[in-house]
């Protein structure tokens, strides 16, 4: 399995660019035009106020003509921010191999604030607890920051319980800038509140990204032995013969997973699965490329 150091995996990154289909321009290297709210002195348009923003951008002599609230936009030399939202609750440790759930999601983690950090772009990360989120790291660049980046991953220590979706809508209510928001979760949380976390994200101008970590054992449920299951975010232990449960969890499991990627999707989400087997090269690397190369294709 390679980590995020592996110089086949940071290879293939090099190659790539990760493009933004809202807000922003996308992870091109260097400083990119946004529509973005700024400091700049140069006009870029008018647009409807909405809720949230800065006020001082009202303008003022349009809503005394019109009474209709106009806010001012400017074009702004801007990097893109990338943002991963890293779901460090109990239910990550679930490993069935040398690795775990947590252990993957934060390779890729590693990996994706890599490829930010080489094309000159800001990345930061924040953990989510179950239903609550904080700060890893703050928004930055550059080589020292990915190893600043690197070294607090490393030391994350998985804890919370509780609905994912909710961490992740918490954690959209702190992200000071509109980005990339990645969310690496098993997302084993009602779907519909990982669609309304999404909804947020793209109402604040972000463009949200599932990348839904799982471990085989849970997606394919291979077990044929009298095996004792242990809730990891609970209490409760349950001794069964799995061939006995195994068609009704499998009918369950994916009923699940088809609604979480319809509300997903129907919420303008991009969602890929990745399970712990599958080399990052494969999954990541190959999600990115099919990404980058749908958003030229529609002149994003």
């Amino acid at each position: 399995m390679p980590r995020a150091s592996d110089p086949r995996l940071l290879a293939r990154l090099a190659r790539l660019e990760l493009r933004a289909r809202t807000a922003v321009e996308g992870l091109q290297g260097g400083r990119h035009q946004s529509r973005a709210r700024g400091s700049s002195a140069t006009f870029a348009q008018h647009r409807e106020y909405v809720p949230g923003d800065d006020l001082r951008r009202l303008d003022w002599k349009l809503l005394a003509r019109t009474d209709r609230p106009i806010v001012r936009e400017y074009e702004e030399e801007t990097s893109l921010t990338l943002w991963v939202v890293l779901d460090v609750s109990r239910s990550m440790t679930f490993a069935d191999q040398e690795w775990s759930k947590l252990d993957y999601a934060t390779w890729a983690a590693a990996a994706l604030t890599r490829l930010a950090a080489d094309q000159q772009d800001r990345f930061g990360v924040f953990l989510a607890r179950g239903e609550d989120a904080e700060p890893l790291l703050p928004a930055g660049s550059g080589e020292g920051h990915w190893a600043e980046t690197v070294a607090a991953l490393e030391a994350v220590e998985p804890g919370g319980v509780g609905d994912p979706g909710l961490g992740l809508e918490r954690a959209a209510g702190l992200l000071e800038r509109r980005g990339i928001v990645v969310w690496l979760s098993d997302a084993l949380g009602p779907p519909e509140s990982a669609a309304r976390a999404v909804a947020r994200l793209r109402h604040r101008g972000h463009d949200p990204i599932v990348l839904r970590v799982l471990d085989p054992a849970e997606v394919h449920f291979p077990y044929r032995r009298i095996t004792q299951f242990e809730d990891l975010e609970g209490e409760d232990r349950l001794r069964l013969d799995p061939r006995a449960v195994r068609d009704a969890y499998l009918a369950e499991f994916e009923a699940h997973a088809r609604e979480l990627r319809r509300r997903l999707r129907q919420a303008g989400c991009e969602f890929r699965r990745l399970e712990t087997d599958e080399a990052l090269e494969v999954g990541l690397v190959e999600f990115l490329s099919r990404r980058s190369a749908r958003l030229r294709s529609i002149g994003r």
